[in-house]
């Protein structure tokens, strides 16, 4: 008889094989229909929020916003600029302004118009996290990130810079830019946006957003590539109408002297060496101890190593204190986030990460341990603790890198151009430090607002005043006065200084004072009193 098993084990293999394949096929032809039947949904809702013309949803749209008034006059003189002929256009708001709401409104403007854009960054997560301004407008973009691998055709994207740079060189990249009607670059005084200006269609929009428009040193003119310039509010008026915390300063003035320039800054490295041998980070501990003990506070550091002496000397008192750095997994950053969230006595200290993006209103406390020449790094650093929350309408900035000093307070009034400066921002009134509390304080005060210590006037502000005399009423006030009302008087150009040794001088020991206190040489003094 015949044997049957081989054909019969050929023939359940065949079986087998049959069904897996058909398995298989059905199951590759249940993903294919989900995935586009939510990529359908998708496309349903966006043209939903696009073509829908009603007043009514529009309205609910930017009711959900709840757009401030400053906002509003913003959008109205972008608006208003863009009518009048100009394609880039600078939009100048300062930190807990929200630039990402005003610029947001006018994506959904566009995109209800039927026109395509783009929102390009450095720091994606503000646009996408939960509650965002984005989110609340229901806009849905498509974003174009270093694992982006298909690129679908949507009504709005979002880009990291570098990732969109690089892919220009792609011919679906470089058309979807080149047909892109609204550009909005976010943070537009950084240099790496301005790589991608040359690539912009001579049709598209373009709104750089910052609150800092300033370019200068070897850096690119912002009028290069910008035409306008739109600004409706200051830090002033947004602490008057109670969106912004009021600062107060304190600082500690320390020598940087010989401290070379790197990149345009001081070097990060030659700072922390100074700061390590003066023990600065002692002054720190104890200057917050006196002034911001338990309050939440995030600390600017110039390096890894300056940062991690800092923690050492808080931890070494018991303050709960961690750091972090770009080397910081992301995973570590993310607990130490949280932990600074729910902890009310935390110090944060960090090392060029939390200078934009970083928005903890509970934050009390903010501490410059380096020194900056960059006008925005010193306003972006400030600009952390300036959120209001309840219970928090101040907060507090302790500087031990002369910044203030040097840029004057974060909240001045600021001619903002777009004009390549060379000097520091107009409108910077001058500062000057408490000696005996350490807070800083505009020039002109005549006492401190912090301890009550009556300040005397300086030299420089007497012979001001001085010099508003008319020269008889100079020559009235040395008549009755000391020595040193003639040195301020002669130092004020209203009385000659011959005229006082000669005039004024009872005796060689007055002349010989007023001789010294003017600085001239013993022998001005001979030559002009032996001819008494």
């Amino acid at each position: 008889m015949k044997n049957t098993s081989p054909y019969i084990y050929k023939n359940v293999c065949v079986y087998i094989y049959i069904i897996i394949i058909i398995l298989y096929s059905f199951t590759y032809f249940y993903l294919f229909i989900c995935n586009n039947f939510f990529n359908y949904l998708n496309y349903k809702q966006l043209k939903y929020y696009r073509s829908c013309k009603t007043s009514v949803i529009i309205c609910n749209i930017c009711n959900n916003m709840n757009l401030r008034s400053y906002q509003i006059e913003a959008i109205q003189k972008l608006r208003q600029s863009i009518a009048s002929g100009h394609k880039k256009v600078i939009l100048c708001a300062p930190t807990g302004a929200g630039k990402t709401v005003i610029f947001s409104e006018m994506c959904r403007s566009a995109i209800e118009k039927g026109k395509t854009v783009m929102i390009i960054t450095d720091r994606v997560e503000l646009l996408t996290q939960s509650g965002g301004a984005l989110n609340r407008l229901k806009i849905l973009p498509e974003y174009i990130q270093a694992f982006t691998t298909h690129l679908n055709r949507y009504s709005i994207y979002v880009a990291m810079v570098e990732t969109m740079y690089r892919r220009l060189n792609q011919p679906e990249y470089l058309a979807l830019f080149k047909r892109l009607d609204l550009i909005i670059f976010d943070e537009a005084h950084k240099q790496t946006f301005t790589k991608l200006m040359p690539f912009v269609n001579s049709n598209a929009v373009v709104i750089g957003a910052t609150a800092t428009p300033y370019r200068q040193g070897n850096q690119e003119s912002l009028d290069k590539h910008y035409t306008d310039i739109v600004n409706v509010v200051d830090v002033q008026d947004l602490i008057e109408q109670g969106y912004l915390a009021k600062p107060s300063y304190f600082g500690v003035q320390v020598d940087l002297q010989g401290i070379k320039t790197v990149a345009g800054d001081y070097d990060p490295n030659q700072v922390s060496a100074i700061y390590s041998a003066s023990q600065i980070y002692k002054g720190v501990f104890k200057n917050y101890k006196r002034l911001a003990n338990g309050k939440k506070t995030l600390v600017f550091c110039s390096n890894i190593a300056s940062s991690k002496e800092l923690c050492a000397e808080f931890t070494t008192h018991g303050v709960p204190i961690m750091h972090v750095d770009a080397s910081t997994s992301p995973v570590e950053r993310q607990n130490a986030l949280d932990w600074y969230k729910v902890t009310p006595d935390a110090v944060l200290s960090n090392v060029g990460l939390f200078t934009t993006g970083f928005d903890e209103p509970s934050t009390e406390c903010i501490i410059l341990y380096r020194a900056t020449k960059s006008v925005p790094l010193y306003l972006q650093m400030c600009g952390r603790g300036s959120r209001t929350a309840n219970g928090k309408d101040s907060f507090m900035i302790l500087d031990f890198g002369n910044n203030v000093l040097t840029h004057g307070f974060w909240d001045d009034p600021r001619d903002w151009t777009l004009k390549k400066q060379e000097k520091k921002a107009g409108g910077v009134a001058p500062v000057k430090l408490c000696k005996d509390c350490g807070a800083l304080i505009p020039n002109v005060a005549r006492a401190c607002v912090f301890c009550g210590c009556v300040i005397p006037k300086t030299e420089r502000e007497v012979i001001a005043e001085l010099q508003e005399l008319t020269r008889s009423e100079a020559m009235q006030m040395a008549r009755g006065g000391t020595v040193e009302s003639w040195v301020l008087l002669a130092k004020a150009k209203k009385i000659n200084a011959i005229w006082v040794v000669k005039s004024l001088c009872c005796n060689l020991q007055e002349a010989k004072q007023f001789t010294d206190l003017m600085g001239y040489a013993n022998g001005w003094l001979w030559m002009h009193w032996r001819k008494k």
